[in-house]
């Protein structure tokens, strides 16, 4: 259970950053090695997408568990309430970083939110908003829409931090301020949540092409290495 190693986590003095990994994440690693280390040196990678648990399960490397974004995001708020901690929000726009934050205050009563930051900054800020983090030593960083380098920012400054975990996390902010909707449970289990709201963004139906070419890679390693 990934919140039971989460708290073993918290436990260690350390910073511990969490990646959700897709299967655009993965193809990016491929050729991204700032990903690539992201990936080797995080505390936990965890299956976002279907098509990554269908994968490993392709590959025979195991029987690994799905997880969708928002909902471990409500299940790590919820861990940190219980363990009366604290969490540091930053992505988004203003407007709906703000917005977040007072929904997530109504939801969940027991979290501190030490402090917020928009993403979409400009890189003159970076130092004073990694200073503002490490000074109120969130349990939880999270991290959504507009950071420069997404899991990558995180990894970067890692070290810079106090002991707590970090994660990021997409859209959840817009999810927290209700401008977007999650994707529907069949787009999730199908592991195309990414064409959630087609209709109204056409362009959207490109996503499937790396999921064509992942297949294709699946099926080229597993002829040549077994």
């Amino acid at each position: 259970m990934a919140l039971r190693e989460v708290e073993l986590l918290l436990d260690n003095g350390q910073h511990n950053q969490i990646v959700l990994l897709s299967v655009r994440g993965l193809l990016r690693a491929r050729r991204e090695s700032e990903l690539a280390r992201t990936l080797r040196d995080a505390a936990l990678v965890l299956p976002a997408s279907a098509g990554v648990v269908r994968g490993a399960r392709f590959l025979k490397a195991g029987q690994p568990s799905l997880y969708n974004t928002f909902d471990l995001v409500i299940r790590l708020l919820s861990l940190v309430e219980r363990l009366k901690g604290s969490v540091f929000l930053l992505g988004g726009t203003k407007t709906v970083i703000e917005t977040a934050e007072t929904n997530l205050r109504g939801s969940f009563h027991g979290i501190r939110v030490v402090g917020r930051y928009n993403g979409f900054f400009p890189r003159t800020m970076e130092t004073d908003i990694v200073t503002a983090i490490k000074k109120s030593a969130p349990t939880l960083l999270l991290a959504g829409t507009g950071l420069p380098g997404r899991e990558t920012w995180l990894q970067r400054h890692r070290r810079e931090l106090a002991p707590g975990i970090s994660l990021w996390a997409g859209n959840c902010f817009e999810i927290f301020a209700g401008a977007e909707r999650q994707a529907s449970q069949r787009l999730r289990r199908a592991g195309l949540a990414g064409l959630a709201g087609f209709w109204r963004r056409p362009w959207r139906v490109v996503l499937v092409f790396p999921h064509l070419w992942y297949g294709m890679l699946l099926v080229i390693h597993r002829v040549f290495h077994y």
